[in-house]
This record gives structure tokens, C-alpha cells and sequence, in this order.
């Protein structure tokens, strides 16, 4: 997203050079206690590819109440020419003002779910209203900041309205059925695969492919009135999340929409878009939708509440920039996709692994098996080096980017787990290379260059590879006996480095005091030191021996004579690393004995 970034940046410039434009101000406010049953109004929205803004009537039925903390609604039917065109109220109307004697009563919040699809649920406008007075800290997080390191920060806009208190009710409430929210969730750049991993993992059901030739880009003399299309979204770029529906209100520069949540997660850093309504789409039981494709990127969205989504126009959010390029080694094809992630720490993780394994699922176009090749770099302030990198092969039967990501939104999820302060991620850069074949190899044999060793000698095992349906292949694997090791044989394990170790598996399942005081710098290096799936690695044999307190001290003593015994010798005392890249995924484990001698 350099292009996006760029935009942005002499959009910034210029826009001391654009004449204001006239902005709106904020309509006189019908009162909540003032409602009454059977009073008509009108209602808002865009329906169609024409972009216009239409009408239609609202006939007010009475006001839902489900007691103490839960929201108030006003319960309406709703008529008219553009209603009967539609089929009832649809997903993506949600936030159409509604006036009653030109003033101001509220948004369209909701419908009967599988029911009358005439019967609409309003959302007050002075609920709404307290949007403009609430906290806004992560607008102290600005986007340059971000998403490029090395310029300078740009202002955040954070202007609030006046507390505005509901007044009490006089309407006699009736009974609240299940309501629906009518927002439209949509995707784009996803394919079915990228869609179902994404449901999967944010728990999201109600994703809808969409596809929009609308612009894109950044744009900062945008107006907006009430009734006209807008957009929420969390990716921006080749890859799109958010959703659609109406604004509500606007005072200036403030903007009030939707009349329910998005995601409900509060303060937020999201994308306020325009958006453009292709067309208006019936269904049964009150399922119809209209059809629409985020646009340009107008504003910040920093509210995302119960009560509806608030935002700014000419602000913008703090972003991660995700660069996944796909290499297919079979038809020497190559292709990069780039999007831009609103920065919220609980979802960059699984959205950054889904924006990868869609890119992948897109290119490989094959559910069928493969082998994957992933190399990923996260540019962030979290670890002293400004950089958490890491390289892995994967291989599955089927569908292999489903694994093939998991360290990726692992080391997401580290970097965002800061207990000490909120981290920047500057930037994701992703490397995938895959094939349509299966490289895997199993341990033959292991065959040390000599079987009788002293504490700190370096020994070189011979591995013999079978890789599958090739000749064998092998590899030499340095190991340093430790400085540690007792008398007698030394049992060790040979394997690759995404299996278990019978050491390691013997205390799995219990959290020591130590693992769960670890440091976040302890927790990301151990992250990295974790084998990798193509590498040889060597361990130590289970032996079932708890060591006392006398035997660990002896075994730091005889560290000590076996230190000075390879100074005296001239031999190095630095360990070899007992790991070893190779060409393919080691899916077993091979034993071989050492015998140590007496120091």
C-alpha cells in the first residue's frame, strides 16, 4: 500500500489548499418523550445505482423496553413507493435518519428477524448522541505514526458535542420481539476459502461476498448528509472488511451512522468510507440487502457502540500495512497483494493470517496437497531489533495455508500481547513459495563419527534422508555433548523440528510458575527459537531421573573440569547448534548412544 501511503501524504499537503466547504450542521431534535403513537414521518436512504437520496414514510406503533440497561427503541411500519420497490426494509439501510415534522427522531436500526420486513426498530437520536461526548485516546495514535515510522505526525481531529440526556418516556412500551440489525457485512478480495477462514476464526457468520468497481483511494474534501451510503471498514485494499449502511447525522466535520454496532468494540481505529449502492435486492422472510462496495477513505470511525458508529471526516485511522506476496514454483508465477488493517490489537492477528492464506488460496487455486515455503517479517517497536522474523515449510494433504499461517497469526499475537504498552507494527511483509508436491523425508539411519565422547566434544551425526519417492539424501547434524553429561550412555533423539521430543512430551500440560512469569522478551525469543518443520534437530533421550539437589551441584562441577579440560586442549567451548535446515519436512524420529567417558 506505498501508493496508498502516498496519496495520503499529498492529500495532507494540499489540503491546506482546498477551500472549505460548507458543512452541515446538526438538525433540530425531535424529543424521545414527545413520541407518540401513530405519528408519521419520513425516513432516508439510497436504494439504487444512482447514488440519489429517497424517501419513504414512517408511521410510528409504540416503544420496545427491556428494563434496566438495555436501550429504549421506537417500533414503526414503514410505506411508500421506495419501500414496495424494495420489499420491506433491507440490510444496509441501517442508520437512515427518520424525521417526524422535519426534526430529527432517530436511525433505522433494526427488523423483525424472518418476519414482517415492513416493521422497522429505531434507534433515538439522543442515544446516538452521546457518541460525540465519549473518550476518543486512540486518536493519540495517529496514522503516519504507524504506518510510516519516519514521517512526521499528522493532527487527529477530535471535536465533541454537548452531553445531550435522554428525556424520560411516556410511550406504553410493548413486548420486544427478536430483532435483526440491517447493516451489510461485506468482503472483497476474499474468495469462498478466504471467507470461510475468516468466519472461522472471528466468529463472524454474516460475511457477504461483494464486488464494486467503486474508486479507491484517499479523499479529504468529502461531504456526506444524512441518508447518504456509507462504509466501516477494517481492511482496506486488495483485500476489503467492512460494512455498509446510512448516515444518520452530520454536525461539521462529526458524522453519526448505523443505529446498532459493527464490531461493538468502543473506541475504535477504523476506515470511514464512501460507499456506492449498486442495487437494492429482495428476499424472503425479510432477507434482502442492498447491494454495496466501499469507496474512498474519507474519515476515521473512532465510535463503534451500541448505540450506532461515530466518526470524523478528514482524519484517518492508524493502520498496518500487509504486503503477501505468492510465488507458485510449478508455473513460475508471481503475484503481491497489499491491504492496510485499522490498528485493533485483538483482531490485526487473525486478520493479517487471513489476508495470507487468501492470497495463497487465490493462487494456488487448488485445494489439492502441497508443500509451502513461508518467510514473514513484522517491522514493530515490540522487540529491541525492530524486526520479528521467522521461515517455516509446511506440508498438507489438502489445504495447507490453513497451517501454513498459524506461526504468523502467532507472532501477531505476540507482538500485540504487550502487557507493558501498546506496540506499532510499521509493517507485514509475507514470502509464500509453494508446490504441488509432497516434500517430505523420513530418518533412515544415524550414524555418529564416533560412538565414545567427553562432556563438551563435538560429535557428527550422519543422517540419512528417505525423502518420498526420491533417493536418499544425507546430512550432517553437529551435536556437543554437554559439559553435564554423567558417565556411561548418552541416549539422544534425532527428529524434525515441529515434532515433540519424548522429554518435552513427558511434562506437557502442566504451567510452571516460571512459564507463566516469563517475560515478553522471554515469550518472543523462545517463539523464535521453536524448530522448524524442514530442520533436523537433536535432543537428549528421556531417562525418568528427577535430579536432586547434591547431583546438581555435582553436575556444575564437573561443567567446571570439563571447561578446563578443552582449555587445556586448545578445543572450543562454544556449542554447536544442534539444528540443521533441510529441503524437506522430517515426519519421524530416529534414536541413537553415545557413550561418555569419565571426565
Amino acid at each position: 500500500m506505498q501508493k496508498l501511503f502516498a496519496e495520503l501524504f499529498f492529500a495532507v499537503v494540499m489540503m491546506l489548499l482546498v477551500a472549505p466547504r460548507t458543512a452541515l450542521a446538526m438538525p433540530e431534535i425531535f424529543p424521545l418523550d414527545q413520541v407518540k403513537s401513530g405519528m408519521v414521518g419520513k425516513a432516508y436512504t439510497v436504494v439504487d445505482g444512482s447514488g440519489k437520496i429517497e424517501q419513504f414514510d414512517v408511521k410510528i406503533i409504540g416503544l420496545t423496553d427491556d428494563g434496566k440497561g438495555s436501550r429504549r427503541m421506537i417500533m414503526a411500519e414503514t410505506s411508500g413507493d421506495v419501500i414496495r420497490r424494495t420489499g420491506g426494509i433491507l440490510q444496509g439501510m441501517s442508520g437512515s435518519p427518520v424525521y417526524i415534522d422535519g426534526k430529527l427522531v432517530g436511525a433505522l436500526s433494526a427488523t423483525l428477524k424472518e418476519m414482517n420486513p415492513y416493521t422497522a426498530f429505531i434507534r433515538p437520536i439522543e442515544d446516538m448522541l452521546e457518541l460525540w461526548t465519549l473518550p476518543d485516546p486512540k486518536a493519540q495514535v495517529n496514522y503516519f505514526k504507524i504506518a510510516r515510522a519516519t514521517e512526521e505526525d499528522a493532527a487527529e481531529v477530535s471535536d465533541v458535542a454537548q452531553n445531550e440526556q435522554p428525556a424520560e418516556e411516556e410511550i406504553v412500551p410493548v413486548d420486544a420481539p427478536e430483532t435483526e440489525e440491517v447493516a451489510a457485512v461485506y468482503l472483497s478480495g476474499f474468495d469462498s476459502c478466504g471467507a470461510d477462514f475468516l468466519r472461522k476464526h472471528l466468529g463472524w457468520k454474516n460475511l457477504q461476498a461483494a464486488s464494486s468497481t467503486v474508486e479507491r483511494g484517499i479523499r479529504l474534501d468529502a461531504t456526506l448528509e444524512p441518508g447518504s451510503a456509507l462504509g466501516v471498514a477494517i481492511i482496506y485494499g486488495d483485500f476489503s472488511l467492512g460494512a455498509t449502511g446510512t448516515v444518520t447525522a452530520v454536525d461539521g466535520k462529526r458524522i453519526l451512522a448505523f443505529g446498532h454496532p459493527f464490531t461493538h468494540s468502543g473506541n475504535v481505529n477504523y476506515f470511514m468510507t464512501d460507499a456506492s449502492v449498486i442495487a437494492s435486492v429482495s428476499g424472503a422472510k425479510g432477507n434482502g440487502v442492498k447491494l454495496a462496495g466501499i469507496g474512498h477513505v474519507i474519515g476515521r470511525i473512532n465510535q463503534d457502540r451500541e448505540s450506532g458508529v461515530a466518526g470524523i471526516l478528514g482524519t484517518f485511522p492508524a493502520v498496518v500495512p500487509i504486503t503477501v506476496t505468492i510465488h507458485d514454483n510449478s508455473l513460475d508465477k508471481e503475484e503481491t497483494f497489499n491491504a492496510t488493517i485499522a490498528y485493533n490489537e485483538n483482531l490485526i492477528p487473525k486478520l493479517g493470517a487471513s489476508i495470507a492464506y487468501t492470497a495463497l488460496s487465490k493462487m494456488a487455486d487448488s485445494l489439492a496437497e502441497s508443500t509451502v515455503d513461508i518467510d514473514f517479517n513484522i517491522k514493530t517497536n515490540a522487540i529491541e531489533s525492530g524486526e520479528l522474523s521467522r521461515k517455516n515449510m509446511f506440508y498438507n494433504a489438502s489445504d495447507v495455508g490453513q497451517v501454513a499461517v498459524i506461526e504468523l497469526m502467532q507472532a501477531l499475537n505476540l507482538v500485540c500481547s504487550n502487557t507493558k504498552e501498546e506496540s506499532n507494527i510499521f509493517s507485514v511483509d509475507v514470502n509464500i513459495s509453494f508446490d504441488t508436491e509432497r516434500r517430505t523425508a523420513s530418518i533412515v539411519s544415524v550414524t555418529p563419527d564416533k560412538k565414545r565422547v567427553k562432556p563438551g566434544d563435538t560429535v557428527n551425526l550422519t543422517v540419512e534422508l528417505q525423502p518420498y519417492r526420491k533417493p536418499t539424501e544425507t546430512v550432517i547434524l553437529p551435536y556437543t555433548v554437554p559439559l553435564t553429561a554423567r558417565q556411561g550412555n548418552l541416549a539422544l533423539e534425532i527428529h524434525g523440528g515441529a515434532l515433540v521430543p519424548v522429554t518435552q512430551a513427558m511434562s506437557t500440560g502442566v504451567v510452571t510458575a516460571a512459564d507463566s512469569a516469563k517475560s515478553y522478551e522471554d515469550k518472543i525469543r523462545d517463539f523464535l527459537k521453536v524448530g522448524k518443520n524442514n530442520q533436523l534437530v537433536v535432543d537428549i533421550g528421556a531417562t525418568g531421573e528427577i535430579k536432586t539437589d547434591k547431583q546438581l551441584r555435582k553436575d556444575i562441577e564437573q561443567a567446571r573440569r570439563a571447561q578446563a579440560r578443552l582449555k587445556r586442549e586448545g578445543k572450543s567451548i562454544k556449542k554447536a547448534d544442534s539444528k540443521v535446515d533441510t529441503n524437506y519436512i522430517i515426519d519421524n524420529v530416529m534414536r541413537t548412544t553415545l557413550n561418555v567417558e569419565k571426565v
